[in-house]
């Protein structure tokens, strides 16, 4: 790839090449198979790697119109490549088309653009390079430093391994949205016999301490297109007894019972020190005939309407209101139109001695791209402190998913030249320099060692 790529000025490349290129990478959410990195897999060909497991890919070959035998089907991994490939000089303009370029060039050393190979060709290049990596080796080349694969609360953790910073993320949507099933895989994992709402607590804190111990530090909910919160009524012991029945809970009641699980969660997370990613806005239900066809992560989601700010002010509210007070949470939005919502709540809420309790995630999902994280920077520098920002995460279940890290670095030093340009930054490498490096690295940093950069092992 070209080494100025996305970076039109100076200024740019001067922030790029000499603070942000060479940081290592914490990435706190992916949804990587923690089973393929432990037991180092090989790849048989591109495909595996490259096209199988990823849906951004899936959705601009359904946009182009090629069949889904070719995409998630019984066609050939070499059909489906050869499909793939075809589509790559169409997608000049999505990020798709700059990510594969990226992928290919730091992993596997090969240059696709201009497109001028055959994909017979591509296709035995790259697989002969494959014969050469593994999951650990890929990883390798990215410096990472710290990875978060999601895992439920009722997952197997010994795979994990903290000395090496392959560290769970905790997905809680199971949690909040609490079924028989889950409790009793609960009870196996912890031991304990789970009578009522305040034992089902109990035995969720048991399990909060064995992923802490195993090095998670983040947890992540999704709040979907049209969530709502309410208020504790005093009577959500019997609905989850109406849970461990078996029963059927009306929408009022599982509301009022999510809605009580979701505020206990975050005390919790709140005392433990994790931090709580709210991902909010996606529309999951479109296409029924496509979720039939690949399951709940096909690729077909869509954004969904602006935030419910009642909803969202009420939770963060409710939390702040317990014991520990609110924990370190970072707000994610699927709508860009909610992006100065989420950066002005970053000034609502405060906490002794933490920078930005509150504050908004990196573009997510269909806006980590130019645009998006343009966008979000735009919002997040004016209504609230850019320099308090988190860092990227590449949410991702692709191994060659972690270019992104350098794509949004590229994209942020390139921002910072823009602006230095038109006279809205100061023409300071001091300053700049500092906050660059916050916002790739330093910040994650602090996240998982507590505030305390000599603490994590």
């Amino acid at each position: 790839m070209n080494a100025e790529y996305l970076l039109s000025s100076e200024y740019a490349k001067k922030l790029y090449h000499q603070y942000a290129a060479h940081l290592p990478i914490i990435d706190y959410h992916n949804h990587l198979s923690v089973a393929d990195i432990v037991a180092d897999r090989k790849f048989e060909n591109i495909t595996q790697l490259w096209i199988r497991v990823d849906p951004y890919k899936h959705r601009a070959m359904r946009i182009l119109g090629i069949p889904e035998k070719y995409i998630t089907g019984d066609a050939s991994d070499y059909e489906k490549f050869e499909k793939w490939y075809g589509c790559l000089p169409r997608l000049a303009g999505n990020a798709l088309f700059d990510w594969s370029v990226m992928e290919f060039d730091k992993v596997l050393g090969m240059d696709l653009y201009p497109f001028k190979k055959s994909a017979a060709q591509v296709w035995g290049e790259a697989n002969e390079k494959l014969k050469e990596l593994s999951a650990k080796k890929i990883l390798e080349k990215f410096d990472i430093e710290y990875c978060a694969p999601c895992a439920s609360l009722v997952e197997d953790l010994s795979l994990f391994d903290r000395s090496k910073g392959i560290c769970p993320s905790l997905r809680g949507d199971d949690i909040v949205g609490v079924n028989l099933s889950f409790v009793k895989k609960l009870e196996q994992l912890t031991g304990m016999t789970i009578k009522s709402l305040e034992s089902f607590e109990e035995a969720i804190w048991k399990r909060l301490e064995d992923f802490a111990e195993v090095g998670c530090k983040y947890s992540d909910h999704a709040l979907d297109d049209g969530f709502g919160y309410a208020l504790d009524d005093g009577r959500n012991d019997k609905r989850f007894q109406a849970v461990l029945r078996g029963e059927a809970l009306s929408e009022e009641d599982k509301l009022c019972l999510t809605s009580g699980i979701l505020k206990t969660l975050a005390g919790f997370y709140a005392k433990i020190g994790f931090t709580m990613q709210l991902h909010i806005g996606a529309k999951r239900g479109t296409s029924t005939r496509l979720r039939e066809l690949t399951g709940p992560t096909g690729g077909y989601a869509a954004i969904g309407n602006c935030v419910n700010v009642k909803a969202l002010t009420d939770i963060l509210d409710d939390i702040e209101k317990q014991e520990y007070g609110l924990p370190k949470i970072l707000l994610f939005t699927l709508n860009p139109a909610d992006n100065a919502v989420m950066s002005i709540l970053s000034g609502s809420y405060s906490k002794d001695g933490v920078e930005a309790v509150v504050s908004q995630g990196p573009a997510w999902w269909w806006c980590d791209h130019y645009q998006g994280m343009m966008e979000m920077l735009d919002h997040l520098s004016v209504f609230g402190v850019m320099s308090t920002f988190v860092g990227m995460t590449t949410d991702s279940r692709s191994l060659l998913s972690f270019v992104r890290h350098d794509y949004f670095r590229r994209v942020l030093c390139q921002w910072m030249g823009e602006k230095v340009q038109k006279g809205v930054l100061p023409d300071n490498f001091d300053i700049l320099s500092d906050i660059v490096k916050r916002m790739c690295y330093t910040n994650a940093l602090k996240t998982i060692k507590g505030g305390n950069l000599n603490a994590f092992q």
